[in-house]
């Protein structure tokens, strides 16, 4: 989503050239470029495959993954290592007014720019995400968590301190990379949200979402396969699903997303099954929804209960696009420029969550008014001009200076 939006935005403006890991067969491709843009793509080791290259691809990972580790850099920076983009970015970087480096899984790169100006793009901070994931992942798994969010925050403290800007897409990431850092490497710091538009129209008065008294429906959506969303997902249902059914007996959830692990779908069996026992409310899993739209359009209250990860809740966003109210985790909350209590809802505990869920699910008029009101924070913070008038700041500022062309030519 920020790729394909930076070039939409950008190249009204720039000529900008695209360089982007060469698609798997059967993965989508790169998306088109508008008139005067350029795209090249590269191979690389974290290429998937079948077979041989398969093979030498996962061997290639693993040495550049042990690399980077022995460097200090972080695993993913191994992980995301290849010698072809390395030689391309090496005669691409000096015909460059301007790099946008994103991710810090790219920092093993970062020599291969020379003297170019370069923005970097972190989207969100990684390290938190991992440091978050690491208080509440299997045990086994921690002390590489751990590690791993120590090296990226060093990794992305040095592409910081060597980049002429640097970009993340929520102020509570900004802070968090920010703290205790000098003030002229915090001032090289923005925020420049993801845009998401608000759809259809602004929900009728006294409703505020689709809500029945006997059977409301909640929705929870994301990527399933990213842990974020799988733990946020799976804590609900095991400590707080139990409770508000206690409360609403013919409540409904709806969870959708692409690639639900087996342990999702095991709780939603188990829920369902107790259900066919004797316990009130339906869980129903929709993997790989086609229009994620229409199922917030049938939703009373849309959740957002995680407990980790960075950056901003897209879920969050697209629930305020169609006019749904939400409740969050204050995590959730925090990555949002929302106002608890104004534009969302925040819950902590299994039992909160039952009894702030229970009091909105009766009030029509307090639904109506969240959804107003996340509809017009949308508006006012993550719209396409909002956006656009950041991103076009950020580049100029990281190219003040060090413009290789004249003015009057667009840079690339």
């Amino acid at each position: 989503m920020r790729a394909c939006q930076m070039l939409e935005l950008l190249s009204p403006e720039h000529r900008v050239t695209l360089l982007t890991p060469r698609p798997a067969a059967g993965h989508q491709p790169p998306p088109a470029l508008p008139e005067g843009s350029a795209l090249v793509t590269y191979s690389g080791a974290s290429e998937p495959g079948a077979g041989v290259g398969g093979l030498l691809g996962a061997v290639g990972r693993l040495l550049g993954a042990a690399g980077c580790l022995l460097g200090g850099l972080p695993l993913q920076s191994g992980w995301f290592f290849s010698a072809d983009l390395r030689r391309q970015l090496r005669r691409l970087a000096p015909q460059a007014d301007l790099v946008v480096l994103q991710l810090v899984r790219l920092a093993a790169h970062r020599g291969d720019l020379g003297a170019a100006p370069v923005l970097v793009d972190l989207i969100d901070d990684l390290a938190l995400n991992f440091a978050r994931r690491a208080a509440v992942d299997r045990w086994w798994l921690r002390p590489a968590l751990a590690l791993e969010a120590r090296l990226l925050a060093r990794a992305q403290l040095r592409l910081a301190g060597q980049a002429a800007g640097v970009l993340l897409v929520s102020g509570r990431d900004r802070r968090e990379l920010t703290r205790g850092q000098p003030a002229a490497l915090a001032a090289r710091v923005r925020t420049v949200p993801l845009a998401i538009e608000p759809g259809g129209c602004p929900p009728e008065p006294a409703t505020g979402g689709a809500a029945n008294a006997e059977s409301p429906s909640l929705v929870f959506t994301g990527n399933l396969g990213y842990f974020v969303n799988a733990d946020a997902v799976s804590w609900w249902l095991r400590e707080v699903w139990p409770l508000a059914t206690a409360r609403f007996p013919g409540l409904k959830l709806v969870v959708a997303g692409d690639r639900p692990p087996a342990r999702l779908r095991r709780l939603v069996t188990a829920a369902n099954s107790a259900r066919a026992a004797g316990t009130r409310g339906e869980v129903a899993l929709v993997a790989s929804p086609p229009d994620i739209r229409r199922l917030l359009a049938g939703a009373a209250v849309a959740l957002a209960p995680m407990r980790c990860g960075s950056g901003v809740p897209v879920k969050i966003l697209e629930a305020w696009s169609q006019g749904v109210p939400v409740v969050a985790s204050p995590w959730a909350a925090a990555g949002t420029t929302g106002v608890p209590g104004e534009d969302l809802l925040v819950a902590s505990s299994p039992r909160q969550w039952a009894e702030v869920l229970s009091d909105l699910l009766q009030d029509p008029s307090a639904r109506q008014r969240l959804a107003a009101n996340g509809r017009r924070r949308l508006q006012a913070d993550y719209s396409r001009q909002v956006v656009k008038a950041q991103l076009l700041a950020a580049v100029a500022a990281a190219r003040d200076g060090c413009l290789l062309r004249p003015p009057a030519n667009r840079g690339r």
